[in-house]
């Protein structure tokens, strides 16, 4: 029997009916008969009561539930349950309000499989407003990231080489890199500067795989010191990487972007630029 973990933050600004549709989404997968699924769920803080309704109806069906009773941050989170996993293979993210459809996981599976030599598997995304999400709902627009290990290597000082929610990890790559680092913000892009430098391959499945969910809530959370955290992200790890060079371009004029009005930040996001 081959197990697949799945790493899973909940904090108490989340919505309950989006993490409800999100652990459903993961829980319905089918999986061969010899895959066995473990949810790594780690609760950040305290909980409103709605929260804490949906988590009580699913408590039976997650293999665990790692709680802190302040806010820690989603990279701490998930190193707690870095830190208490067991025997599995793989291990995949999601978020709380994301949606992986069906067949995402197997489609994962069947790739790593075939391709021994990647290390960190993604897939493109399709972006979804509330209420567009579903069979009723209107179809967000398809981004997609690395085409490559090379494309990841190559353009990862000026954007992720694949979309957090996404991946799926070999637990090789937990086991050298140990965790996430843990800054307040922008933990991804910290992480996967990390792998690289520790010569992890990254891919990705060039199909949609996951609903991202853009709300409200996700123009709030980029402030200026999420901004300021990942242009210190990105310089640190192209310094790591290559040294003085003319790449520091990058982070730089995406700082420049990330401290403009928000009117210009939702344009730019909503661009051909990033598809």
């Amino acid at each position: 029997m081959t197990h697949i973990g799945v790493l899973m933050g909940l904090y108490g600004r989340d919505r309950a009916d989006l993490f409800e549709r999100a652990l459903l989404s993961v829980l319905d997968q089918a999986l061969p008969a010899n895959v066995g699924l473990r949810i790594y769920l780690g609760v950040d803080g305290p909980l409103p009561p709605e929260l804490e309704a949906v988590l009580a109806r699913f408590q039976g069906r997650l293999h665990l539930v790692s709680r802190s009773h302040e806010n820690l941050g989603l990279a701490a989170t998930l190193n707690r349950l870095i830190a208490a996993r067991s025997d599995e293979a793989f291990f995949f993210r999601m978020d709380a309000d994301d949606v992986s459809l069906p067949g995402r996981f197997t489609a994962q599976l069947a790739y790593l499989d075939a391709h021994p030599d990647i290390d960190i598997l993604g897939t493109a995304i399709r972006e979804c407003r509330e209420g567009q999400i579903g069979p009723q709902g209107e179809e967000g627009r398809v981004v997609k990231f690395a085409k490559d290990p090379e494309d990841a290597r190559r353009r990862i000082d000026r954007r992720v080489p694949v979309a957090h929610p996404t991946v799926c990890l070999r637990r090789r790559v937990l086991d050298t890199v140990g965790g996430y680092p843990e800054r307040r913000g922008n933990e991804d892009i910290a992480m996967w500067f990390r792998c690289i430098t520790a010569g992890f391959k990254f891919d990705n499945l060039p199909d949609p795989w996951l609903d991202f969910t853009i709300t409200e809530n996700f123009w709030k959370r980029r402030s200026l010191e999420k901004a300021f955290i990942e242009f210190q992200s990105y310089v640190e790890g192209i310094w790591r990487l290559d040294g003085f060079t003319w790449r520091y371009a990058y982070p730089t004029a995406r700082l420049c972007l990330r401290l403009s009005p928000e009117w210009i930040s939702r344009r730019l996001y909503a661009s051909r630029m990033r598809a």
